[in-house]
């Protein structure tokens, strides 16, 4: 008869190999975790040392920066917002804006930056704002938004002209005539502050075809929004022009704004920003966006009228635009 009893032992012995040989493994999957910092504690112990993470340390898959505001309005933040993620990208890793899929409203995309929908939006500062929301204080637009120029029908021309003209109560005059705004733009309380007469509506494309349709007299538009929307609108309202003759003016910053709770975010857009601005690469990209409609406005040549902007937070600077308007 065969005995089993050295095959079992055999088995036995077998068993118990490979029993060991994984608590082995597994120990020394333990040490390794101990011995080997995480991302987010080699960052911190860096920065506290006054290092930049390596190229090592940063994460593979880029940051992703939501954001609502898509039309041609907007096409120097977005791509400001761009340049400032390239700047911080050694830092803090690649970042890739990523638009919405909808369009919404302003309002709703507050609420959506409110709920973490989104992460940035771009826009003038008011009180309001920087209570509910947290501001990256630098002026994006330099200014610019602040200087409005009138989008008028072609029939008002010689009456803008007059108002220009006017040797006395030249001001008085121009609070005559009916602006047409969207009502929950910021700078709508300005112009209602200043007495000026508006209309309001919900929607800003409906504006362009009231203003064609003479429901009101003028919508004042950016510098830097003025042609770009006449040539957009031309071929359905041909009527529409831009008065030669008058702008406004008010202190209007815009800033970059993220969730009170996205400080990470707003620290990379700051950093961001002031690299661009030592480089000299901010101006730069401000002016291919907008020194041909700078030439354009002519300002000097125009009937200037200064509003008051009492939505501004106490202590907000004035936005240095020597460098640019001349």
């Amino acid at each position: 008869m065969v005995s089993r009893s050295k095959p079992l032992k055999l088995f036995a012995a077998i068993v118990f190999t490979i029993a060991s040989c994984q608590l082995l493994a597994k120990d020394a999957t333990a040490q390794g975790r101990e011995a080997t910092p995480t991302l987010e504690s080699t960052r911190v112990v860096k920065e506290s040392q006054g290092q930049t993470a390596s190229s090592s340390d940063l994460p593979m898959a880029p940051q992703v920066v939501k954001y609502y505001q898509q039309d041609s309005r907007f096409n120097y933040r977005i791509a400001l917002l761009n340049l400032v993620l390239e700047k911080t990208a050694a830092k803090y890793g690649l970042a890739k804006l990523e638009p919405l899929a909808q369009v919404v409203s302003q309002s709703r995309g507050l609420v959506m930056l409110q709920d973490n929908q989104i992460d940035v939006v771009f826009l003038a500062t008011t009180k309001q704002r920087e209570q509910r929301f947290l501001p990256v204080k630098i002026p994006i637009m330099r200014g610019i938004l602040g200087l409005r120029l009138l989008l008028i029908h072609r029939d008002n021309i010689e009456r803008f002209a007059a108002v220009a003209n006017s040797a006395t109560n030249s001001f008085g005059q121009f609070k005559q005539l009916e602006a047409g705004f969207v009502f929950h733009w910021a700078d709508l309380a300005i112009l209602e502050s200043n007495h000026i007469p508006v209309q309001k509506q919900p929607n800003y494309e409906n504006l362009f075809a009231m203003l064609n349709a003479k429901r009101f007299d003028y919508f004042p538009r950016g510098v830097n929004e003025a042609w770009r929307e006449l040539a957009e609108h031309s071929k359905a309202f041909p009527d529409l022009v831009i008065d030669k003759h008058i702008a406004l003016q008010y202190e209007y910053p815009v800033y970059f704004f993220v969730n009170n709770n996205n400080g990470a975010l707003a620290k990379r857009i700051e950093e961001g920003l002031h690299m661009a601005l030592a480089d000299g690469s901010f101006n730069r990209l401000f002016l291919k966006h907008h020194k041909a409609q700078i030439k354009q406005a002519q300002l000097p040549q125009r009937k200037l009228f200064y509003l008051d902007n009492p939505t501004l937070p106490a202590g907000t600077p004035a936005i240095d635009k020597s460098w640019w308007l001349q």
